[in-house]
């Protein structure tokens, strides 16, 4: 059975901080930030900005994000050898969901560190509480990746879920992925979280052809969280919608890929004839 107990005095607080609305801060996170010899983020700047709100202006304070070196965490693993209390965070909400945190709290553990939760925010969570979509069992895929083929396979395998699924996008990404989404199955029931807990929160329900549609004729600001209904038991037919499969014709064209190519790939996921997707993108590259 493997031990839980540490020769080492030092602790690494993992402490949860608002994902927007600074009046979310716990006062345990508050204590946490106060008490620490130093405090690690992954965004100093966004961490500085808290911190001048609770009144924390002398603490010493790293960054530790995914471009860090392994010299910044082994200094930040010998403070804890020597038995300060380091506390971490995110960018925004609770540590080690999409974040670097993992590393260091692994890293922590395997030189006998104590490693604790002071928990609180998360985007995550709150999302499903606002969304109207079963929170009982759901599951958190992060953020899709970025290059064509992982992102289908992705995209397939957040599709197959019987589970609500919970996703994170970029501003500059969110318009993309619905569109790609909404290829796969179009009438696939979602939510839109964005801004969540600031001053220009919203939740935007629809299909996902209804989504794509939206952000093609809205600007994407803020942060977003995409929440997914599960999958029926027994799968129904694709959904073509003419204007989302254009729209992603348009977007493989751009990226450099040719007529062909990209017809060959889109009729792929639509019920629409290889020929007549081929016209589509015929039309989309004379635009």
């Amino acid at each position: 059975m493997p031990s839980t107990t540490t020769d080492a005095s030092g602790l690494l607080l993992m402490v949860a901080t608002p994902i927007g609305n600074l009046g979310d801060i716990s006062l345990r996170a508050q204590e946490a930030l106060e008490a620490a010899d130093l405090i690690v983020a992954e965004d100093t700047r966004r961490t500085r900005k808290l911190l001048s709100y609770l009144g924390i202006d002398d603490k010493p304070i790293e960054s530790f994000h995914a471009h860090s070196n392994d010299y910044k965490l082994d200094d930040i693993l010998i403070r804890l050898q020597r038995g300060e209390t380091v506390a971490y965070v995110s960018d925004a909400g609770t540590p080690t969901v999409s974040d670097p945190g993992a590393e260091l709290a692994k890293a922590s553990r395997a030189a006998g560190v104590s490693v604790s939760p002071i928990p609180g925010p998360s985007a995550i969570t709150a999302a499903l509480s606002a969304s109207g979509m079963n929170a009982d069992r759901f599951i958190f895929l992060g953020y899709p990746p970025r290059k064509a083929g992982p992102r289908l396979d992705f995209f397939r395998l957040v599709l197959a879920q019987s589970l609500t699924v919970v996703l994170y996008e970029a501003p500059h990404r969110i318009a993309k992925t619905l569109r790609e989404l909404a290829v796969l199955e179009a009438d696939r029931h979602a939510v839109i979280g964005r801004e969540m807990t600031k001053k220009f929160e919203q939740f935007i329900p629809g299909t996902l052809a209804e989504l794509a549609r939206y952000f093609a004729d809205n600007e994407p600001r803020g942060e977003f969280v995409i929440l997914i209904e599960g999958a029926a038991t027994q799968p129904s037919e694709p959904v073509a919608d003419e204007t989302v499969i254009a729209s992603v014709l348009g977007d493989l064209l751009a990226s450099g890929m040719s007529v062909g190519d990209a017809a060959d790939a889109v009729a792929k996921l639509t019920p629409i004839s290889r020929r007549r997707v081929y016209r589509m993108a015929v039309r989309a590259a004379q635009r």
